[in-house]
């Protein structure tokens, strides 16, 4: 009666329903959103005093400007699924909460792979917590590469090299192949970075070393000639601006491989495409690139932030992570998920997991400083360049060195390792 009193007296309205939170996430292609969608009205129907509004919004090179603009303007979403790099940018804006005091009173992350744990944490403390994870390999048509007679995979890049130039055909002679060996990604974006990271690193290349870049540095010179010289053999193709991710020519037939993630085998199978999925090949050494996306819990008011660790703590259950993985191709952060009955006969019929599954011990983060975007943005520009035949490997790394030393040195406190 006396909390019913004071309400009164201070013509503040009782709170009524359930906590609204917005989560905004960019989970792509079509089919997984469909998937996230049922995983989020699964937990609201668990919650009823919680309800969780899931809003796509758009691929990531999309989303920084609006996520930073909606930190700015003090309307940010209460949850965000981003890839780890924001983490930087995030905690200079004071923008998400750390997570440290919630996971001292239940370690969330006891249950994740411990390589995935570096992507967590930024300057002595948690930020986020695993969504998902992936890494990058290489799909194929199985159709083509039977009538190629292909028998083993590439496992170097000079043998990879040589088989995209076999599974290349010019049928007509014109000098325009009606089908390549090969897509490659064209942009300046993200992914196409992400894409080409693997090949830098496999050539012994470190993106930061003593906090400061090492782009133009000979191994990143092999790395951009090597894609160079695949499209100067005319064994690959470009995809379109910033569409290197899109699988339309693929399913069509007009490129025998793809370099990609396991969250494209919803939309495969959905294709009916019979294909499969071999490892990188490897430079001096192996490496391939780890993806997938982080929660993060944006700063708002405490009543909101403890629903949205009410969500992170779904998201880690082994129910989600089951289901998240199944439905989309993702892998499971966490080993319990990956022994539950439903995930174990997802693996059966969908043996070619494996292959990322066994790729994680070589898998490299990006770093998560507040650098990395723009750092990225001048890698970006340099591949560009090159694949469009603008300037050579050489050139364009060492523009895109100066531009990220310039970066570097305007910029306060420590930048993290490329590792």
């Amino acid at each position: 009666m006396l909390s019913a009193l004071l309400v009164a007296c201070s013509g503040s309205p009782a709170p009524s329903g359930p906590i609204e939170l917005t989560f905004w996430h960019g989970a792509d292609p079509p089919p997984n959103r469909v998937v996230l969608d049922k995983l989020v009205e699964r937990f609201n129907f668990q919650h009823p005093g919680i309800r969780v509004r899931a809003i796509y919004a758009g691929q990531q090179d999309q989303q920084i400007p609006k996520i930073l603009a909606a930190v700015i303007g003090g309307s940010p979403p209460d949850l965000l699924w981003y890839n780890a790099t924001l983490t930087g940018q995030l905690v200079k804006a004071d923008a998400i909460v750390s997570l440290d005091e919630y996971l001292q009173k239940e370690n969330l992350l006891e249950r994740v792979y411990p390589n995935l744990l570096p992507a967590t944490r930024y300057r002595g403390k948690t930020w986020s917590l695993p969504f998902d994870t992936n890494n990058l390999a290489v799909f194929y048509n199985k159709k083509i590469f039977a009538e190629a007679g292909m028998q083993t995979f590439p496992t170097t890049w000079a043998e990879f090299l040589s088989l995209a130039e076999r599974l290349t055909v010019d049928r007509n002679g014109d000098g325009r192949p009606e089908r390549h060996g090969l897509r490659l990604p064209l942009g300046k974006g993200e992914w196409t970075v992400f894409n080409w990271l693997p090949f830098f690193w496999q050539a012994g290349g470190e993106l930061l070393v003593g906090g400061q870049p090492q782009i133009d540095s000979p191994a990143g010179v092999r790395a951009l000639a090597y894609w160079q010289r695949l499209l100067a053999r005319s064994a690959a193709s470009l995809s379109q601006p910033e569409q290197g991710y899109m699988f339309d020519d693929f399913f069509a037939g007009r490129v025998a491989m793809q370099v990609s993630g396991p969250w494209t085998l919803g939309e495969i199978g959905e294709n009916g495409m019979d294909y499969g999925v071999f490892p990188l090949p490897r430079g001096k050494m192996r490496a391939t690139a780890i993806g997938g996306e982080q929660l993060f819990l944006m700063k708002t008011t405490p009543e909101r932030e403890q629903a949205g660790w009410r969500f992170a703590q779904y998201v880690l259950s082994a129910e989600f992570q089951s289901a998240w993985a199944t439905g989309t191709g993702y892998l499971p952060v966490t080993p319990e998920a990956t022994r539950t009955p439903a995930y174990q006969a997802f693996l059966q019929r969908n043996p070619q997991l494996k292959v990322f599954l066994d790729q994680l011990p070589s898998g490299r983060n990006r770093p998560l400083d507040p650098t990395y975007p723009q750092i990225s943005d001048a890698i970006g520009r340099a591949v560009e360049q090159v694949l469009l035949g603008a300037r050579t490997p050489a050139a364009a790394l060492a523009a895109a060195q100066r531009e990220a030393a310039l970066i570097v040195r305007t910029q306060p406190g420590d930048v993290a390792t490329g590792r």
